[in-house]
């Protein structure tokens, strides 16, 4: 009534009179009612508790319908039906792969390590903090063991990942 539907498709939705419902939105939807339908429900929600909630209905939900998806493999096998098995497989997975993105068990997408010592930018502002440090020989020494020393800790670390990502057979990025 107060998005403006007329009464005849009111009373065939509800089976209710027409000129009843006019009554009622005669006597019962005021103007600042009706305003305030039209704007919609009040939305001062806590985000964060609402995310939470929803997560966990969410996850709730999922856990259930995976129960019926593993019952319903039951009855595709216990069928000899593959082609009912393949189905609910892919579902299963799907499944599966959504509670661990959910839960953050599942990684996306790569990652990428930008070693700054090789950086152009960094090997420019090294030599021109060094330089700068030239007219005080005590700073510009101390300077540069400590440059050196976070320089070496950080190239053991690029080796250690390089030896690892060998091991193991993956491309570094």
């Amino acid at each position: 009534m107060a998005r403006g539907v007329s009464y005849e498709a009111l009373a065939r939705r509800y089976a209710l009179g027409a000129d009843s419902l006019r009554r009622h939105a005669k006597s019962h939807l005021p103007a600042q009612l009706r305003a305030k339908l039209l704007a919609g429900p009040d939305i001062s929600l806590d985000l964060d508790k609402l995310r939470e909630t929803e997560s966990q209905s969410l996850l709730a939900n999922l856990v259930a319908l995976r129960h019926r998806l593993y019952a319903s493999l039951d009855v595709a096998e216990a069928a000899g039906d593959s082609g009912m098995a393949a189905r609910v497989i892919s579902q299963l997975h799907k499944n599966l792969e959504l509670a661990g993105r959910l839960l953050g068990d599942l990684n996306t997408g790569s990652t990428s390590v930008t070693n700054i010592l090789v950086s152009p930018v960094y090997v420019e502002m090294r030599v021109e903090l060094v330089r700068a440090l030239a007219p005080f020989p005590e700073a510009r020494s101390a300077v540069a063991a400590v440059l050196h020393q976070l320089e070496s800790k950080a190239a053991e670390a690029v080796t250690i990942e390089a030896d690892r990502q060998l091991a193991t057979g993956a491309v570094p990025t």
